[in-house]
């Protein structure tokens, strides 16, 4: 049997039999430049028979082809370095004029900012959850622009409802009631958000008749207690909810629905996760957060709104709670952390005290009413004074 072929045998064939051939693992690390793709380097390699009359053939064409190109040759040895060097342009000495001149273009505001120079005030918000890996500081700035990336992909067509049985009001009236069951079965913030979301979406894309609207509204709380629950009720909780109107076979056959008209994409962003980054970095205190969430619990409920961005619905909610509230202005970290500008905050803030304002006539909202006195007294603890109604006045204006 012969023996078997290994890289150091096929390298020890090409040298003489008195060599031995270095192993693998104690071969020496060379420069990349010098390394070899034979393994196993000895003395012997040095036996091998060299060609001088290739070397001189492959320098006289280098040079050959410099000179074409009409680049100098490199020195020689025993040239002097500064006879090639001469074509190098000597450094320009600073006289007083220039520096005069240099000093009025600065005074001018000739030499413009750089980017970085722009930030230098800007507060760094998630220095302090560097320790917190939960937290994810390092990636919080890239995680916040995929969601508004993404919400503009997934974003709800204005006016959808054209042309459909179901209205603006009674989608108001649904979502009033939607937010109902949210509080008897303690579902979170984000599971109310994502319901709207998939009702706006699936109506967006079929026309419902009004006799099924409630089971689609009921099917969407169940999808979304699924996503964002750790423990979602049941399909018979969600069918006992409607008194009996739609057994649980109905509302499963709605669930596969909606879910194969949505093409199973139930990823969106809501309005929750901006308003908590706008909160820290707004440094807001209980009464401003609370009341905050709650303007953005009105935005849901207007029609009008169905179309702006959450990130957008967030911001505009911690700006008019902070200017209802009196509590400071729209300041420049917060333009920068969130991207929207207080005048572009102006129209949907304007949107949003407007639904403020039917809660205290609307006698259909009985849900948003209730949650409005809750909040004015948990805000103030003298009801609704706590409102300004000279800001209100100028948030309408």
């Amino acid at each position: 049997m012969s023996p078997r072929i290994t890289r150091a045998n096929s390298r020890n064939a090409l040298l003489d039999d008195k060599a031995t051939a270095v192993p693998y693992c104690l071969r020496s690390r060379v420069p990349l430049g010098n390394a070899s793709n034979v393994i196993g380097h000895s003395k012997a390699a040095d036996k091998l028979p060299k060609f001088p009359k290739q070397k001189e053939k492959t320098a006289r064409l280098k040079k050959e082809r410099t000179k074409a190109k009409g680049k100098a040759p490199l020195p020689e040895k025993n040239e002097n370095i500064s006879m090639v060097c001469e074509t190098v342009k000597q450094p320009v000495t600073h006289t007083a004029e220039t520096v005069d001149v240099s000093q009025g273009a600065k005074r001018q505001g000739a030499d413009p900012q750089t980017f970085s120079r722009l930030l230098l005030d800007i507060q760094d918000v998630d220095s302090a959850d560097a320790v917190d890996a939960g937290m994810c500081s390092e990636y919080v700035l890239d995680i916040y622009s995929y969601l508004q990336q993404l919400e503009v992909t997934m974003a709800i067509r204005p006016c959808y409802l054209e042309g459909q049985e179901i209205t603006g009001a009674m989608r108001a009236v649904a979502i009033d009631w939607l937010m109902q069951v949210q509080g008897e079965f303690k579902l979170r913030q984000e599971t109310m958000f994502m319901t709207v979301n998939l009702i706006d979406s699936f109506l967006q894309k079929t026309a419902v008749p009004k006799k099924y609207f409630q089971l689609v509204c009921v099917t969407a709380m169940l999808i979304a207690s699924k996503y964002e629950e750790i423990y979602p009720p049941t399909v018979g909780d969600f069918a006992f909810v409607t008194d009996g109107t739609y057994t649980c076979e109905d509302m499963r056959r709605m669930e596969k629905i909606i879910l194969k008209t949505l093409n199973y994409s139930l990823g969106k962003p809501v309005a929750p996760h901006f308003l908590q980054r706008a909160c820290k970095v707004g440094q807001a205190g209980p009464r401003e957060q609370e009341f905050a969430t709650f303007l953005m619990e009105l935005a849901v409920l207007d029609y009008d709104l169905v179309h702006v961005a959450p990130s957008l619905i967030a911001a505009a909610a911690f700006a008019a709670s902070l200017r209802i509230l009196g509590s400071g202005e729209w300041s420049s970290i917060l333009q920068h952390y969130t991207g929207y500008k207080e005048e572009t905050l102006a129209p949907v803030m304007q949107g949003i005290v407007r639904m403020l304002e039917k809660v205290t006539e609307e006698s259909k909202w009985q849900e948003m009413k209730s949650r409005y006195a809750k909040v004015s007294t948990s805000v103030c603890g003298v009801g609704a004074k706590c409102v300004s109604s000279e800001n209100v006045a100028k948030l309408l204006c």
